[in-house]
């Protein structure tokens, strides 16, 4: 039988630079709920949740058809989900497997997660990242806000960066910016809660630094979302969104092939 895979959308309602930031309005819908539709669109998962230490967000959720459960502070959404098992477990969502697709992504591509879902049922026992598909500009790598990814040619990670690389050693690897998804198994997540943060993790302000060597680290190449992190990317977001629903419009349009004449 094939593993359950459920995508658990993290939401803190706190942000240092742009407070409440998942319930900022889109198109009439607070951010995280179209980050919930992004999941359920993508059709790969037997269960989409939110995973919420508001219940502010969590009524704003459940006002569009959506599951949530209350959750305690956590350091990360990795922490967040970790902590959760039982909460989730409350809801009956029977699932070994999941998709950690951060909340303040409302234009994430669903074909990433798509792969994702099916990188994580084919080796259940690796954690899995997406990562951008085309390598980052001189900009962003000096960007701190940016985390970027050094990528074997297997689509082993062999570090995480704030800042450019100072070790030449890995110039054979190549570096990509980091989306916001993850995958991974519950068991992966049970041994992550009972670690205390780890002093890399603290200074690089990035989860996988936690417990690098708890389970092998695999990165999947897809095209970017647009993430919200300040007040000024809601219109980048929007844009995204827009272009998604011409896209998809378009492919809705197109005449099927299927009895055309040759």
């Amino acid at each position: 039988m094939q593993a359950r895979v459920a995508c658990v959308v993290p939401a803190r309602l706190g942000s240092t630079r742009f407070f409440g930031k998942l319930l900022a309005p889109l198109f009439g819908k607070p951010v995280v709920v179209h980050a919930l539709e992004r999941a359920a669109a993508a059709g790969c998962f037997d269960r989409v949740v939110c995973l919420t230490d508001s219940a502010e967000i969590g009524a704003a959720v459940a006002a569009h058809g959506f599951e949530w459960a209350l959750s305690d502070e956590a350091a990360n959404g990795t922490e967040r989900i970790a902590r959760s098992l039982a909460a989730l477990d409350a809801l009956g969502i029977d699932a070994d497997l999941f998709v950690n697709l951060q909340g303040d992504e409302p234009a994430f591509p669903e074909e990433g997660l798509r792969a994702l879902c099916a990188a994580l049922r084919r080796e259940p026992d690796a954690v899995h990242l997406l990562v951008h598909e085309d390598a980052p500009s001189a900009e962003e790598i000096a960007n701190p806000n940016r985390v970027k990814v050094a990528v074997d040619a297997e689509g082993r990670i062999a570090g995480f960066f704030r800042a450019a690389p100072a070790n030449r050693g890995l110039a054979a690897a190549a570096l990509r910016l980091q989306l916001g998804a993850y995958g991974y198994s519950r068991a992966y997540l049970a041994a992550y809660a009972a670690l205390p943060p780890s002093s890399a993790e603290i200074e690089l302000s990035h989860e996988m630094l936690r417990a690098p060597g708890l389970a092998p680290l695999r990165a999947h190449p897809s095209r970017p979302g647009a993430s919200v992190d300040v007040p000024e990317d809601l219109s980048a977001a929007q844009a995204a969104l827009e272009r998604a629903h011409a896209a998809a419009t378009n492919t809705e349009r197109q005449p099927s092939l299927q009895g055309a004449p040759a």
